[in-house]
Order: C-alpha cells, then structure tokens, then sequence
C-alpha cells in the first residue's frame, strides 16, 4: 500500500456509479494530478450494477488499485468532495482519495476533463464498430442524435420530464423543418429504442446491446458516445450525465436540447447542422 514520496490522487467512485459519474471523476483527478505533480490511481469497482474494466473500454495505461485498498487508505485519508477547497490544507497529505458524482473545480490551467477524454482511443474492437456504423448510416450527412432514457432504474426527474412522446414530438418538428435528416438513436431499453424506430423513419440505432449495465451494453455505450458526439445536434434527457459526455467529447459545437433547457438550446431551421469527418474525432467538424 505504499505510495511515492510525491503523493498520489485516487478517483474512488462508487460501485453504483454510471459511466458519467465515472468517467468525469477519474479523468478530472487524473487532470488533478498531473497538475500538482503526483501521481494518479483510480478505482473502478465491478458487479452486477457496472459490468466492464475501464480499460475494457478505452486504451488506458493508468495504474487501477482496489476498492479494498482504497477503503483502507480512507482511515487515514479520507474521502474528499469535487470543490477542492481542502487542497490547500491537505497539501501536505501523500494521499487524496475523491469521491464525488460531480465534475472536478479544477484550478485554473488544469486540463478540463473533456479535453482529457478527448485524448483517449476506444479499444480497438470498440473503434471498428463505431467507424463502421457511421461509414454504412450516415457517411457525410449531419444527422441528429436522440438519447432516450426510459429503464425504471433512470433518475425520477428525467423519467418526469423526459417522457418519449416529447422526442417523438420534437424528431418530427426537426424532419418537417428538414426532409430527410437522419436520427442516431441511443436508448437504454429495447421497448424506448423500437418504438422510436418505428415511428421515425430515418432512424438508426445499435442492436443486441446487452442486459443493463452489462459488459455488453456498457461496451455498447461507449459506441453509442462516439456516434452522439458525432451528431449535429442532440435530443437529451433531463438531469442525466451521459449526453454531457457526449457534448465533453464533441467540444463546444455540439449543444444539447432537453425538455427544460433554455431556448438558446432548441435547434431551428436557420441553424446550422455540422457533420464529422472521423467518428472517432468528433470534436473535429467536417
């Protein structure tokens, strides 16, 4: 359990963490550390609510430790919140172990996290299927991004005000505006998906994405990230963190459009719709 005389920052999210909390922690401390100068772990715990590695989905080299280890090291170093306003007592601390579901205050000239996901690949599996499911729907065309949450497990605020019936109703005011824009669908139960599907022509979406926050559907997932960064404009849920990575990934072009944001989110027909040229580089636009 030892750790360098330098000190080190641990991300510790929590089992019952969902990949935004856990992406936007992990890379906020690693963002951290290597603007303090220490050195970086994390800890990812599996079971039955996250079913995949970090590096099962991204080509990360960073150091993993366990919850166990972690848990042991909170004795004597606790657990720290996202404000990072305890740096400046804990300077002299070896470790910091922290534990949010929120983003990082980083300090000024620290790397946003975004712009930390911006610089990792999808494992190479995951890379061929995000290139080929673009290359065989979309190619060259903008096209908009829908990401539905309809599972019971999902937050109550988002399954309140982000029913279907309102991306149904906003899909069809954006293909009356314009004819034949393509959707990318990205739902967390095959019900939400089907449905869309067959009452939106034009629209596309992953298939056999696993049961819920399996290997298989959080493998899926990170497909389906890549496919929304990629879109033009996207249709999200209220008061979830998924489609916030997405936009992290896609840089500032990519607004979202959800049930309660401002007008200035909605997008109109005078708008422009920008396409990618390389799916896995979404924050480059065509």
């Amino acid at each position: 359990m030892s750790d360098v005389s330098r000190g080190i920052v641990i991300a510790a999210p929590r089992r019952y963490h969902g990949l935004g909390n856990r992406v936007r922690v992990v890379l906020g401390a690693r963002s951290l550390a290597r603007h303090v100068g220490r050195e970086f772990a994390y800890v990812w715990p599996l079971g039955s609510a996250f079913g995949a590695r970090f590096d099962e989905l991204w080509d990360i080299r960073d150091r993993r430790i366990s919850g166990l280890s972690s848990w042991l090291r909170s004795f004597r170093h606790p657990y720290r919140n996202e404000n990072l306003s305890w740096m400046t007592t804990a300077a002299d601390e070896r470790v910091w172990q922290i534990r949010t579901a929120h983003a990082l205050r980083l300090p000024d000239g620290a790397r946003p996290w975004g712009e930390e996901l911006q610089t990792l690949q999808p494992v190479p599996t995951l890379a061929d299927r995000i290139a080929s499911f673009h290359a065989a729907n979309f190619g060259a065309a903008p096209y908009v991004g829908v990401m539905v949450r309809t599972h019971p497990i999902s937050n109550a605020q988002t399954l309140t005000h982000s029913p279907i019936e309102w991306y149904l109703g906003r899909m069809r005011e954006i293909r009356n505006q314009r004819p034949g824009v393509r959707f990318f669908v990205s739902a967390d139960t095959p019900e939400g998906q089907d449905r869309i599907l067959n009452e939106v022509p034009h629209s596309f979406a992953l298939s056999d994405k696993g049961d819920y926050n399996s290997k298989a559907a959080l493998l899926s997932s990170v497909v389906d990230l890549y496919l929304l960064a990629g879109a033009g404009h996207i249709l999200a849920p209220h008061y979830s963190s998924f489609p916030e990575i997405a936009q992290q990934l896609a840089g500032p072009r990519l607004r979202l459009e959800t049930s309660m944001s401002g007008a200035d989110t909605i997008l109109r027909l005078e708008d422009p719709l920008t396409a990618v040229a390389d799916p896995l580089r979404p924050f480059v636009s065509r």
